[in-house]
This record gives C-alpha cells, structure tokens and sequence, in this order.
C-alpha cells in the first residue's frame, strides 16, 4: 500500500494540468509495483479544479471504471471535489468505450 500526501508531495496550490501529471505519474507508479490501493490524501485542502483532477483521475480511466472502487482511495476529499473525481473517471471510462466499439472488427 502507497500513500500519497497531495500537500506535503504536490504543494498547496494544486491546480494546473503540470500538478495532476505529478499526481498520475504517482498513481501509475504505485499500480504498477502493485501496491493497490493507493490512498490519496487530501487533508486541508480543496481543489475544485477540472483540469487537476482530468490530468491525474481521469487519464487513469483505462485501468477501468472501477478505479476509486479497489485500486485506488481518496481520503480526506473535499466533497464537491470528490464528486467531480468521480464524474470525470466515468466520462473518460465511457469514452474509451466508445473507442474501442468504434475499432473493433465488424462481422
């Protein structure tokens, strides 16, 4: 098990595309030794930013839907913050769907 303090590893103004790279590079790393579930913890802050949270969460969204469910853990999340982390995996999960029935072969 990995855990990720966001302040104490990414600062206090977590915003910009640039932070949520440092946050997925965190993640992926942490799934890939297999040290599932990584928890991610947001105490004190709140980030309310779209482009954070599609950069980090949302780019992970190939590892499935189910993201939050096992792999990963937030903790201490601000709620709002919570809620779009969640709409932003289904969306980015539901579009590499699509993708993929797009390329599959046709009989």
């Amino acid at each position: 098990m990995t855990r990720i303090e966001v302040k104490t590893q990414l600062g206090d103004d977590v915003v910009s595309r640039e932070h949520g790279q440092k946050m997925r590079i965190l993640l992926e790393n942490a799934l890939e030794q297999g040290s599932a579930p990584v928890i991610v913890d947001f105490s004190g802050m709140q980030i309310t930013s779209v482009s954070f949270f599609d950069e980090s969460f949302g780019a992970l969204a190939k590892y499935g839907e189910d993201l939050l469910a096992g792999k990963i853990r937030l903790e201490e999340i601000d709620p709002f913050d919570l809620a779009l982390v969640r709409d932003i995996i289904s969306s980015r999960a539901r579009e590499a769907k699509r993708k993929l029935n797009r390329q599959a072969p046709r009989s």
